[in-house]
């Protein structure tokens, strides 16, 4: 859990840094508590274009999700749930996105409500000061994209 700065990332805007034009840093906030998540893209100075990504997560159980984003018959090869006793909640969870506001000078400019949209994040490497992980729409590797973050201090 905690607070992270997104150092690198293979992902497409904002979560890579960038909100149209403009560059700023991306943050991750994981409340591992209360199950909450959130990212965070805020362009300097004073921050005065920002963009929050809420969303809840769960451990994942191996049942790869659609292309949408939703669970679907077609999940997997073996026909949806995982057919094997790896424990993927260990390292893995399904994240739902709740809400994206932009923000101009702290106002809400837009907000966008999402109806059932996940992703898969699979965590390859996690100490004290760095985490790795692959997030992507399905859970398969292949569609996955690589975020490096390091601690906010």
């Amino acid at each position: 859990g905690g607070n992270w700065i997104v150092e690198y990332t293979t992902a497409p805007p904002p979560s890579n840094g960038q909100l149209g034009p403009f560059g700023g840093i991306a943050y991750q906030e994981v409340d591992l508590e209360t199950g909450r998540y959130a990212n965070i893209l805020k362009v300097s100075p004073n921050d005065w274009l920002a963009a929050s990504l809420e969303a809840r997560w769960e451990e994942w159980d191996g049942t790869l999700l659609g292309d949408d984003g939703e669970e679907g018959p077609q999940n997997s090869s073996k026909g949806g749930k995982n057919q094997t006793e790896e424990d993927y909640g260990a390292t893995c969870w399904v994240v739902t996105f709740k809400t994206l506001t932009i923000r101009l000078f702290g106002f809400p400019l837009v907000t966008k409500d999402f109806d059932n949209v996940q992703r898969v994040w699979r965590t390859t490497y996690v100490d004290e000061n760095t985490r790795i992980l692959r997030a992507g729409r399905t859970g398969r590797r292949e569609d996955e994209n690589v975020f490096y973050m390091k601690r906010d201090e």
